[in-house]
C-alpha cells in the first residue's frame, strides 16, 4: 500500500512540475484520495463524505482558475465565423462586408447555392461586425 501511495504523491509531483496541476489544485485532490483511501479501508461514510467535498472543491476552484468557458465558447464562435468567411481578425468592417457579398453571390438560394449555407454566412457576417462595433467603443 505504501508503493501505491508513494506512486501517487509522485504522479501529483510530475503533474505539478510539468505545469499539468497548479498548486492550488493539490488540497482538493490530496482530499479526494484521502477520501478513496478511508473508504477502501471500511469507512464508506467517511470516504463518500470526503469525496464528495473534494469534488465539489476541485469543480468551484477550477471554475474560479480556468473560467466557466462562456468567453472561450464566444470567442471560437467568433472564430469559426472568420473562418467561415475568410476574413482575419485584422480585416476592417468593409472588408467583411465585401467577402460577405462575395460568398453570398456564390450560395445564394437563387443562385443554386443552399438556404443553410446563405443563413450562415450572414449570421457570421453579423457576429463579426457585431464584435468589430463593441471593440472600437
Amino acid at each position: 500500500m505504501g508503493a501505491l501511495i508513494a506512486l501517487v504523491l509522485a504522479g501529483l509531483g510530475w503533474g505539478v512540475w510539468k505545469g499539468k496541476i497548479r498548486r492550488q489544485q493539490l488540497l482538493p485532490l490530496l482530499l479526494g484520495l484521502a477520501g478513496a483511501f478511508v473508504a477502501a479501508r471500511g469507512s464508506i461514510l467517511i470516504g463518500a463524505v470526503a469525496i464528495a467535498i473534494a469534488v465539489t472543491w476541485y469543480r468551484g476552484l477550477t471554475w474560479r482558475l480556468f473560467g466557466t468557458g462562456a468567453k472561450q465558447s464566444e470567442q471560437y464562435s467568433i472564430d469559426k465565423a472568420r473562418f467561415l468567411l475568410g476574413v482575419s481578425r485584422y480585416d476592417t468592417a468593409e472588408q467583411i462586408r465585401s467577402r460577405h457579398r462575395a460568398l453570398i453571390a456564390q450560395n445564394h438560394p437563387d443562385t443554386g447555392g443552399s438556404a443553410e449555407r446563405a443563413r450562415e454566412l450572414n449570421e457570421a457576417r453579423d457576429l463579426l461586425l457585431r464584435d468589430l462595433e463593441s471593440k472600437s467603443r
